[in-house]
C-alpha cells in the first residue's frame, strides 16, 4: 500500500455556502434553468448501468462493468483510486455512516472497502442477496438473503446474528435512528427487528411491499405492488411492548406498482407509480398535487428546492421544475447513451453513468434534504445519519441497578470504579452487555468524563479524578459496535491530562477506526505533541493507534499524520521501542 491522503478540497466549503445561498434565492418561487452542459465527464473501464453513492467525506463511488469500484472527486471528476476485489461487481453499492463502502460480486461475496481504497474484509454469504442491504446509523449492516435469511454484520466483518423467515425480502430494508430495522417480506408483512435481531412486532400490508422509505419524522412509508401506500409512525417502547403498530394513514393513488417514494424533512411525500402517475401528499396524507412523471430508468432524485430529476425511457434524465405551469416544457440532461439512475451529491452535483462508459456530472445548484433519492440520501444506506439515541437519565434512575452503578461510576473511591469496570468487562461482548444493561452508555459516559469534561456531581460537589478508571473506560467504549462513541472520546481527550489515560484513549480511537473526517488523527497528533517529551508507553501506544487508523481507513485520514510520524521518530526511546516505532511507520507508509 502506498500512503496518500484523501483530497478534501477547501473549495467544497465555499461551494456548499454558495448552494445554501442559491437555495434561499430559489425559495422565492423562480425556477432557474439548469445548465444542461456537463461540468465534467470521466471515462471508466466499462459500461456504467449502476447508481453512484457518496461517502461522508465527500468522495463519490461507482461500480462499472470493468470489475472495479471507482472513487472520484465530485467537483472535478478526478480519480482518487480504483479497487478490484475480484469477480464481477453487482449494482449493490452502499456507503455506511462510518465511511465504509460495501459492494457485492457474482461469487456471493460481500466486501468492505476503506475510504482509502483498500479491502478491509470479505464474507462469503453462500447465497445470493434478496434485496439491497441497509446500514444502521451505528455502522451495522442488515443484509436480506435468498431463502428468507436475514443477517446482521458488524463493521468489523463479524456476523452478529442471523434469522430465518418463511418469506424473502420483497424490497430493501430501512433502519431508524434508534437502530430498529424494518424489513418488508414477500408475504406482505413488514417486520421490525431490534438491536439483537429479535422481532418486536410486525405490520401487514394487503400486498407485498415494493418500496420502503423513511421521512423526516422517522415514520415509515410503505408502497405496495398493488399501488397502496401506508404510513406508520416511528415505533416507541410502548408500541414494542404491545407488539402492535397502527398505521397513520393509507392511500391508493393508482392500482399500479409503487415505483419510488421521495419524502421531505417536514414529513410530506411524493409517490411515483409504474403507470407514470406522480402524487404528492402532505404529512397527514392529504393529496396536494398530481402529475404525470413516468419513472422508467430507475428511481428519481430531488433537490431541496423541489426540482426532480427523473430517469426517462429514452435514456435521458428529465428535469421537472417545482411549481411549473401546466404544459411548461421541462428540461432534460443527456449523454451519448442511456443514462443510469442519478446521484445528487451534497455539493449539488448530479452524477449519472452511461452505456458509453462515460460518467457525466451536472451542476444543478442545490443538494437534497430528506429522503430525496434512491435509498434515502447520497450514501444509499437506507437510513438517516443520526446521533446515538441515549436512554434518558431520569428514566434510567427508576432502575435500581442503574442507580447503584451510577453512584459507583462517580465514586471518589477508585476501588468502586474499578469494580464496576471489572463487571462491565466480564460480559462476553457488547451485545450481551447492552441486553443486560440497556443504559450502559450513561455509565460509560460518567466513567470517561469525570476528570476531563466533568468535575462536580449533581450536588455541585467536586468529584475525585481517577485516570486509571478513565483509561479502562476508554478501551471498554471502543469495544462497542457503535462507532459514534468516538465523539465523546474525542471531547474527553481534548481535556485529558494524564499520559496513561491519554494513551488508552488514543488506542480506543484506533480500535473504533472510523476517521473519514480526520478528527481522530488530528487530536492524536495535537495531544501527543502537548506531552512532548512523551514517555515510552505513550509513544508506543500512539504509534499503534495511528497504525490502527490507517488500517481501518486505508490511508492517513489527515495531513497531521505526517507531522505525527515525525514526532514519533524524534522521540527519546529505548532501542527496542524505537525499532517497534520504525516498524509501525514503515508498515503505515507501505514500505
Amino acid at each position: 500500500m502506498i500512503l496518500f491522503i484523501r483530497r478534501r478540497p477547501a473549495a467544497r466549503l465555499t461551494v456548499f455556502l454558495l448552494l445554501v445561498a442559491a437555495l434561499q434565492v430559489s425559495s422565492a418561487g423562480e425556477n432557474n434553468p439548469i445548465d444542461t452542459e456537463p461540468v465534467w465527464r470521466r471515462a471508466l473501464g466499462g459500461q456504467i448501468d449502476a447508481f453512484a453513492a457518496q461517502g461522508p467525506g465527500g468522495d463519490v463511488y461507482i461500480v462499472a462493468d470493468d470489475r472495479a469500484l471507482h472513487s472520484l472527486d465530485p467537483l472535478s471528476g478526478t480519480s482518487n483510486w480504483i479497487y478490484r476485489p475480484g469477480g464481477r461487481l453487482r449494482n449493490l453499492l452502499m456507503v455506511a455512516a462510518d465511511g465504509t463502502i460495501y459492494v457485492q460480486n457474482d461469487r456471493q461475496e460481500l466486501f468492505a472497502v476503506t475510504p482509502g481504497g483498500t479491502g478491509r474484509w470479505k464474507l462469503h454469504m453462500r447465497t445470493e442477496p434478496a434485496a439491497l442491504p441497509a446500514a444502521a446509523p451505528d455502522g451495522r449492516v442488515i443484509l436480506p438473503l435468498m431463502g428468507g435469511r436475514i443477517v446482521c454484520i458488524s463493521r468489523h466483518g463479524v456476523i452478529l446474528w442471523s434469522l430465518d423467515k418463511n418469506a424473502e425480502a420483497s424490497a430493501a430494508p430501512v433502519v431508524t435512528a434508534d437502530g430498529l430495522a424494518w424489513i418488508p417480506l414477500s408475504d406482505g408483512r413488514i417486520i421490525a427487528l431490534d438491536f439483537w435481531g429479535e422481532e418486536i412486532f410486525h405490520v401487514s400490508m394487503r400486498s407485498a411491499v415494493s418500496v420502503l422509505v423513511l421521512d423526516g419524522s422517522g415514520r415509515i412509508w410503505a408502497g405496495g405492488f398493488d399501488g397502496r401506500v401506508s404510513v406508520f409512525p416511528a415505533a416507541g417502547d410502548e408500541d414494542a411492548a404491545l407488539g402492535i403498530l397502527d398505521q397513520e394513514f393509507e392511500v391508493r393513488p393508482a392500482s399500479s406498482r409503487v415505483a419510488a417514494i421521495l419524502t421531505d424533512s417536514e414529513g410530506g411525500g411524493q409517490v411515483f407509480l409504474a403507470d407514470g402517475s406522480s402524487v404528492s401528499y402532505d404529512p397527514e396524507g392529504h393529496e396536494i398535487g398530481r402529475e404525470h412523471i413516468a419513472v422508467s430508468g430507475g428511481a428519481p432524485s430531488a433537490s431541496a428546492d423541489g426540482t426532480i430529476f427523473v430517469p426517462a425511457s429514452d435514456g435521458s434524465i428529465r428535469i421537472v421544475y417545482p411549481d411549473a405551469d401546466p404544459g411548461t416544457e421541462s428540461g432534460e440532461l443527456r449523454g451519448r447513451s442511456v443514462l443510469a439512475e442519478p446521484l445528487l451529491t451534497d455539493e449539488g452535483i448530479l452524477i449519472a453513468g452511461g452505456g458509453d462508459w462515460i460518467l457525466y456530472a451536472w451542476d444543478v445548484g442545490v443538494p437534497g434534504s430528506g429522503w430525496r433519492q434512491f435509498r434515502g440520501g447520497p450514501r444509499r444506506s437506507g437510513t438517516f445519519p443520526s446521533v446515538p439515541v441515549i436512554t434518558d437519565r431520569r428514566e434510567a434512575r427508576r432502575d435500581a441497578g442503574f442507580f447503584y452503578r451510577e453512584r459507583m461510576a462517580v465514586s471518589d473511591d477508585l476501588s468502586e470504579r474499578m469494580a464496576l469496570l471489572e463487571e462491565l468487562e466480564s460480559y462476553p461482548d457488547d451485545l450481551a452487555m447492552r441486553r443486560e444493561l440497556p443504559w450502559v452508555d450513561l455509565i460509560l459516559e460518567d466513567l470517561v468524563s469525570v476528570g476531563t469534561i466533568r468535575f462536580v456531581n449533581q450536588q455541585n460537589e467536586a468529584i475525585q479524578s481517577h485516570p486509571t478508571a478513565r483509561a479502562s473506560a476508554y478501551l471498554l467504549m471502543a469495544r462497542g459496535e457503535d462507532f459514534r462513541s468516538r465523539g465523546l472520546i474525542l471531547e474527553c481527550l481534548r481535556h485529558e491530562n494524564d499520559p496513561v489515560a491519554l494513551a488508552a484513549g488514543f488506542r480506543a480511537l484506533g480500535y473504533i477506526g472510523s476517521d473519514w473526517d480526520g478528527a481522530s488523527m488530528r487530536i492524536i497528533a495535537r495531544r501527543y505533541r502537548n506531552f512532548t517529551p512523551a514517555d515510552e508507553h505513550l509513544t508506543l501506544e500512539t504509534a499503534r493507534a495511528m497504525a490502527d487508523l490507517v488500517r481501518y481507513n486505508g490511508d492517513l485520514s489527515d495531513a497531521a499524520g505526517f507531522s505525527l510520524m515525525d514526532d514519533l521518530l524524534n522521540s527519546s526511546l529505548s532501542h527496542r521501542a524505537r525499532e517497534e516505532v520504525i516498524a509501525v511507520i514503515r508498515n503505515v507508509a507501505g514500505l
